[in-house]
């Protein structure tokens, strides 16, 4: 498990998958809590051909991370929408989107306890809310949001059909989707057939494991020194593969296909 920690918390059972997956990140986020560390992302990395987004010098540490939410968060305009990021982790993202795209409201919802309180504490934006919550129970009315977020995040859950007939449930009509996240090449057709089953019109399926690769590669020696001077014993090793550096399991397995990368743009 140490050596492709990754892979191990895909195949477990979805009720232990759940519970293991929380316990890490609780863990993450009570034992380090530094500012610096505020997106857990791959990243995405287009190429020379692009225009890079401007970004505040403090941020620029952080590029690829951000870029890969504002791949995801643009496809649609969410200026003046009320938006929800499920999974949102250290909070990077969910503050990225409020203060760059400037929807009306932005929450972040996390399974971790103290995720959530290392966000409040790190994140002071106005119109930016961090809450405690479960993405197979997602604690909304329905019908209450115009967009849902979801970044490197549902291959945590223990039910992807439970949540994303969450999603569609807290959406208002016509309102998006925008998600992102890696899975074995073999689990593509299921997620199709969830988001379809669900009631989500896909209006962009895009493979975009190529430029996740590219900004694993170009972070490659920041994550090293990052994680040689934060984390110390036998977790340094699992986190690094967690972490997806050059040589990792996961980087191996985006690499040669085995691990696929889509963004997807869907609609209610």
């Amino acid at each position: 498990m140490l050596t492709n920690i990754f892979a191990f918390f895909l195949k477990i059972s979805p009720r232990l998958k759940r519970a293991v997956w929380k316990k890490l990140y609780q863990y993450l986020a009570k034992k380090y809590p530094t500012g610096e560390w505020t997106y857990m992302n791959y990243g995405y990395e287009p190429g020379n051909q692009s225009i890079p987004i401007p970004l505040n010098a403090e941020e620029e540490i952080d590029r690829y991370m951000i870029q890969l939410y504002h791949h995801v968060a643009t496809a649609v305009d969410l200026r003046d929408k009320d938006v929800l990021e499920v999974g949102s982790g250290r909070g990077g993202g969910s503050s990225y989107i409020k203060r760059y795209l400037k929807p009306k409201t932005m929450t972040g919802i996390d399974y971790s306890k103290n995720a959530i309180k290392f966000c409040n504490k790190q994140h002071s934006v106005e119109g930016l809310t961090f809450i405690h919550g479960d993405a197979e129970n997602l604690a909304l009315a329905n019908e209450s949001v115009d967009a849902v977020v979801n970044i490197e995040s549902s291959h945590c859950y223990g039910s992807m059909k439970k949540f994303v007939e969450q999603v569609y449930r807290v959406l208002r009509p016509g309102g998006h989707f925008l998600f992102a996240d890696l899975r074995p090449s073999e689990q593509l057709d299921e997620l199709d057939k969830t988001f379809s089953a669900a009631g989500f019109k896909v209006l962009k399926k895009e493979l975009i494991s190529k430029e996740v690769v590219n900004a694993m590669d170009a972070i490659h020696e920041y994550k090293l020194e990052f994680f040689q001077n934060m984390v110390k014993g036998w977790l340094k090793k699992p986190l690094n593969d967690f972490a997806g550096v050059k040589g990792s399991n996961i980087h191996k397995q985006l690499s040669n296909g085995e691990m696929v990368y889509y963004h997807y743009a869907l609609k209610k």
